[in-house]
């Protein structure tokens, strides 16, 4: 039992009882200290405030109320209810549709991707060639530096195009769509 207590330090026993006797000076401390008129004065002094605060409060709702009562309500039905709109003739505008008769006057052609080198386009000409699609190089220069676009197309039907678009988005390629008009 000596083993115990010895292991525990000095400190500790010094500081324990000092820590407890503190402890109960400080109760016996607050239970002195009157809660007195300081207290009273302080509360009396809150009420007044928050009755302050709420009489504001009510006045600025009391006014917000009066100026909803003062501004005019609108009856949108009333007001439309005798007035005419001219509505223009379909032969005055000068938007027209394409008559479903004509034929498609477009050619459609995607550009899958742009490369600096001839490798690379030729590396996704070949995928896109295994993959059923019509596909060509075109050489350009842009600024005085040299691009291979890789082409899919040309496309006059619509439908045919977003199948090309539906396979090259199998291949996580984002196309750019390049509409001509046809020349006749």
């Amino acid at each position: 039992m000596s083993d115990s207590i010895s292991r525990i330090p000095k400190i500790v026993w010094l500081f324990t009882p000092i820590l407890a006797v503190s402890f109960v000076a400080f109760l016996f401390y607050l239970k002195t200290v009157p809660s007195g008129d300081e207290l009273d004065a302080v509360k009396g002094d809150a009420k007044k405030v928050f009755q302050t605060g709420v009489q504001r409060a009510k006045e600025e709702a009391q006014k917000e109320v009066e100026k909803q009562i003062s501004k005019p309500g609108y009856d949108f039905y009333k007001l439309l209810e005798n007035s005419d709109v001219p509505v223009p003739k379909a032969e005055d505008s000068h938007y027209q549709s394409t008559p479903k008769t004509d034929v498609a006057k477009y050619e459609y052609t995607l550009q899958a991707a742009s490369f600096r080198s001839s490798e690379q386009a030729d590396s996704l000409k070949v995928t896109l060639i295994l993959e059923n699609l019509n596909t060509a190089i075109e050489e350009v220069d842009v600024k005085g530096t040299q691009y291979f676009r890789v082409m899919v197309g040309p496309f006059i039907n619509r439908s045919k195009m977003n199948k090309a678009q539906d396979i090259l988005a199998n291949h996580r390629i984002n196309a750019l769509v390049i509409k001509k008009p046809i020349a006749e």
